[in-house]
């Protein structure tokens, strides 16, 4: 817009970011630390500002300011400056290229994976964590309030209603705070605690999650009513896939009774992170289900239990191959053999095409026994799947598993023998 200054303090002012009741944000550059920044403007009314009402609106803009350059902290976002120049107050923070959470948000929209939805919450509770330790409370955690950059890390911003050590600082009077995601004690205007934001971080998850936020009444006395008395629709019956535990957080966090909830970031970032462990072991256990059910229809294979499989797997590693990736280079060292799952690969020397494979052949066995030099790659074809054991992790093995891999390892050099022979054979 026209009325955008070129430059406020030291900062050339290089564009409008967005703006609100409380003021603008304008996209600055600092010339002496040569980086790009938010600069927050305070809304500006003459006829408001006069007497208690500016000296209020003055203060209540640096306890913006206070509370933000007080903490540095990886999720939040940094305060570098603030200032005042002429009748302009401002506040000079990091320049995040990204967006909030609100398109996360949109109830048409594609809900975000469950796995971006605990980390978003496990680092914006780590953020309110460090916030309560310092003695900042936020009062305002929203989706609009968490900035999301390029890469996903999740960064609480707009500490606009904090508060300093619980009350310290000159607040606001009054109710003050996002209506849908307050907690019931902020709406009756009491004394509020880290359990009021760890309130409003689990409106926020359930919003990601159901794609709506727990309470919604287009009259703000009724929506306020349904915060008080009534629970959040459940997330289990909106969505039952969720894992369960992940709902059991949301309403623990969402408790209306600030003792029932989790008392600190920290403890509500152990319930996530345990949560994505488990998570994580759950796919590792059904990836691991699935390779051993590629190799058990492997004729390799046929002799082996399910338990030797499995340690099998555990020893070596399944690959995957996209098609026209080297699996084995050639004139390369490496103790190691490999087992086609799924797919087809070449063999070529000096990029000359030998022969073909496919699902259940075995090659690089040389290798595996002695270190030789590869004498040709193997290239995918297709999307190929193979499983590379590596001699040094037999030892892993139990003696019946490594004997039977090994007979039938001979077998294969066996043959290979015998078709070398019967080729010399037939060439002589």
């Amino acid at each position: 817009p026209s009325d955008a200054p070129q430059r406020i303090g030291k900062y050339e002012i290089k564009g409008e970011i967005g703006r609100g009741s409380c003021g603008v944000v304008y996209k600055g550059f600092d010339p002496f630390v040569q980086r790009d920044v938010a600069i927050k403007v305070a809304a500006h009314d003459p006829k408001r500002m006069q007497g208690s009402t500016n000296e209020q609106s003055h203060a209540s803009f640096f306890v913006e300011a206070r509370a933000a350059g007080m903490l540095t902290h990886p999720h939040i976002i940094a305060t570098y400056d603030a200032g005042s120049e002429g009748a302009l107050n401002y506040i000079v923070m990091e320049y995040i290229d990204g967006d909030t959470l609100l398109p996360l948000c949109r109830k048409k929209g594609p809900r975000a994976p469950v796995d971006q939805v605990l980390d978003i919450a496990f680092k914006s509770a780590k953020g309110l964590e460090y916030a309560h330790s310092k003695g900042v409370l936020h009062k305002d955690i929203k989706p609009a309030n968490i900035m999301l950059t390029k890469d996903g890390v999740p960064k609480i911003m707009d500490f606009s209603i904090a508060e300093i050590n619980a009350a310290g600082g000159p607040g606001l009077a009054g109710i003050v705070g996002s209506p849908m995601y307050m907690a019931p004690e902020q709406i009756r205007n009491e004394e509020l605690g880290p359990t009021t934001d760890l309130y409003a971080l689990g409106a926020v998850i359930y919003h990601l999650l159901a794609g709506e936020p727990p309470f919604f009444a287009e009259d703000v006395k009724k929506l306020f009513m349904l915060i008080k008395a009534t629970p959040a629709p459940s997330l289990q019956l909106i969505r039952p896939e969720l894992p369960v535990q992940l709902c059991e957080i949301v309403d623990r966090l969402l408790s209306k009774d600030a003792q029932d909830r989790y008392h600190t970031g920290g403890e509500v970032a152990t319930a996530l992170m345990r949560l994505s462990d488990k998570l994580k072991a759950a796919d590792k256990g059904v990836s691991r289900r699935e390779n051993r059910d590629s190799l058990r229809r492997l004729s390799f294979f046929n002799t082996f239990s399910d338990e030797e499989i499995d340690e099998i797997v555990k020893a070596g590693s399944m690959m995957t191959f996209s098609p026209g990736q080297t699996i084995i280079e050639e004139d390369t060292q490496e103790n190691a053999f490999y087992l086609l799952a799924l797919g087809a690969a070449e063999v070529r020397k000096k990029g000359k095409p030998l022969h073909t494979m496919s699902k259940g052949d075995a090659f690089g066995e040389m290798g595996f026994l002695s270190k030789a030099k590869r004498t040709a790659s193997v290239v995918a074809t297709t999307s190929a799947l193979a499983l590379k054991i590596n001699s040094a992790l037999m030892e892993q093995l139990s003696t019946e598993c490594q004997l039977k891999f090994y007979k039938v390892f001979t077998e294969i050099l066996i043959y290979r023998l015998s078709v070398t022979s019967a080729k010399l054979s037939a060439k002589s």
